[in-house]
């Protein structure tokens, strides 16, 4: 009797054992659907250009949330998604000061082949503006909110530090920005 005694103080019931186990699978799938539900959701937006020559991001005005991701799909036309920011080509800083200026370059391919999309994640809250390199002076540019608008850089008026040197903004791209009051109320705003 006590060498059977002995057996079972070393030796751990089922039940026991399985425990251990069973908490650490819990615990791995609700780490797993934390990191889905903070990857955020991803909006897409449409480069597009008509048979007349007319080119807009579609919508021009997006609102999301910190940890979202935009995806632009190039449907025709030749295009760059390029934010306003003085490392790309010392255009004026629109985006907030501590946020990761992006630029696609020209993409070169139309949705659906390889190169017809670019992607950029926005974890900075605040006013985004960007634009087409070759449309810009056609006033193909757009505005991305993320969470609150705040008071950064893409909230002031165009031209607001001259003292930076910074290249101005064509007339017909500050025309057709979309209000921060209208992205608000909306959500997204297309070109009319």
């Amino acid at each position: 009797m006590h060498v059977n005694m002995q057996l079972m103080a070393r030796s751990k019931p089922e039940s026991a054992k399985t425990v251990p186990v069973f908490l650490a699978a819990c615990l791995a799938g609700a780490s797993m659907l934390a990191t889905t539900a903070q990857a955020g959701r991803t909006v897409e937006i449409r480069l597009m250009q008509t048979p007349a020559g007319i080119t807009y991001f579609d919508p021009a005005g997006v609102h999301i949330a910190s940890g979202d991701t935009v995806r632009w799909v190039q449907i025709n036309g030749f295009h760059s998604i390029t934010a306003y920011h003085p490392s790309n080509d010392n255009h004026e800083l629109r985006i907030p000061a501590s946020a990761q200026p992006w630029d696609s370059d020209i993409l070169l391919a139309n949705h659906p082949r390889r190169g017809s999309t670019f992607e950029h994640l926005f974890t900075v809250p605040g006013v985004y503006d960007y634009f087409c390199k070759p449309h810009e002076a056609a006033g193909m540019v757009g505005r991305i909110i993320v969470g609150e608008p705040g008071d950064g850089p893409g909230t002031k008026p165009f031209g607001y530090a001259p003292s930076a040197h910074w290249k101005l903004i064509p007339e017909a791209a500050r025309e057709a920005f979309p209000s921060i009051s209208e992205i608000m109320r909306k959500g997204a705003t297309r070109v009319p």
